[in-house]
């Protein structure tokens, strides 16, 4: 079968091309060609998706050359302009899988989301929101692309990816910090009980490729199980995995908010008491019916590590994500604000 990838050169695209590749297809990438070259044998095309001729185009070349894709596996819609440049010049495929998101979900976060068809954002936001934001913008490629595509397309709505390769750098950014040892912020107040859910970039790979093989179609939490671990699980699975001799420090969550630490970004996967009630609530059902295999946390953590310590390759962090982790001055004035606050 021949496998076009949207994406292919970072991350979870790259993932998918090795998944796609090992399951004997046939495969190009469509990229800018600005982060790295697709492995040996596969065909690398150009183009900026949101040029709205760029991939009609190199469709075009390709095809000249013999090279048409039967199935499509879309790892890097992020614009209004991706996504209907996709639907004009894909229409005829005869599968889509679309990396979407649970932001796509209008309810989500705070959520819960009950089901696997909970509402998405309507194409004109009713309360105030951002249509361009990230949750809208993929709520509007899911529409687009099921409306323009004449075969099934896979709404994949992924939650927190990580594994090697990871280009937004959550999981790194606490591996390299706990890897320096000494006392370390965390949130306090019952946050490290917080459950997290993790789905490894590696199976939700090879699960979207199996899924544009399988024609599945409609939309599909593609995340793990809630309750998997624990924000206090995954630290300590971390501390665990680079050996380090550090001592988590818990600062309560109004003198975090007050020091202005932003949740999320500065303290990644910690959410406030108030979300974290409800975020991590989502089903996945049908991703465990599909067969969304789950490597252990440990596995995934240790596998990560393995990368950052061995990548000479490294992928610079995403232009259009915050970068993570707390800087080192707030992290020291909490800490030093813990010390004088602890019992003599």
């Amino acid at each position: 079968m021949r496998l076009l990838v949207l994406g292919g050169t970072r991350f979870l695209g790259r993932h998918v091309v090795g998944a796609a590749v090992r399951r004997g297809h046939e495969v190009a990438t469509f990229t800018r060609g600005l982060s790295g070259r697709p492995p040996e044998g596969v065909l690398a095309l150009h183009g900026d998706r949101d040029d709205p001729s760029s991939l009609a185009a190199a469709l075009g070349g390709a095809a000249q050359r013999g090279w048409r894709p039967d199935v499509v596996v879309d790892t890097s819609c992020q614009s209004r302009a991706a996504a209907e440049q996709a639907a004009a010049a894909l229409a005829d495929v005869g599968a889509y899988a679309l990396v979407s998101s649970l932001n796509a979900c209008a309810a989500w976060p705070p959520g819960p989301l009950p089901t696997d068809d909970e509402p998405a954002w309507p194409e004109v936001p009713s309360d105030g929101a951002d249509a361009d934001a990230y949750g809208p913008v993929k709520a509007h490629a899911e529409r687009v692309l099921t409306a323009a595509v004449r075969g099934p397309v896979l709404l994949a709505r992924a939650g927190l990816i990580a594994g090697p390769g990871d280009d937004v750098g959550r999981l790194a950014w606490w591996l390299r910090r706990l890897a320096r040892g000494g006392r370390v912020v965390v949130p306090g107040d019952g946050a490290l009980e917080q459950p997290v859910a993790l789905v490894d970039a590696r199976d939700l790979a090879d699960w979207l490729v199996r899924g544009a093989e399988s024609g599945w179609a409609g939309p599909v939490n593609a995340t793990a199980r809630a309750g998997t671990t624990t924000l206090g699980g995954l630290l300590r699975t971390c501390a665990q995995v680079v050996g380090a001799a550090a001592e988590l420090v818990e600062v309560p969550e109004e003198r975090l908010l007050a020091a202005g630490v932003q949740p999320w970004v500065h303290l990644p996967y910690w959410l406030p008491r108030e979300v974290a009630a409800t975020a991590w609530d989502v089903a996945t059902v049908r991703a465990q019916e599909t067969g969304l295999v789950q490597t252990s946390v440990h596995d995934t953590v240790a596998d990560t590590w393995a990368w950052l310590r061995s990548a000479d390759d490294a992928p610079e962090p995403r232009a259009d994500r915050p970068v993570p982790g707390l800087p080192e001055d707030l992290e020291r004035q909490l800490l030093d604000a813990a010390t004088a606050g602890s019992p003599r």
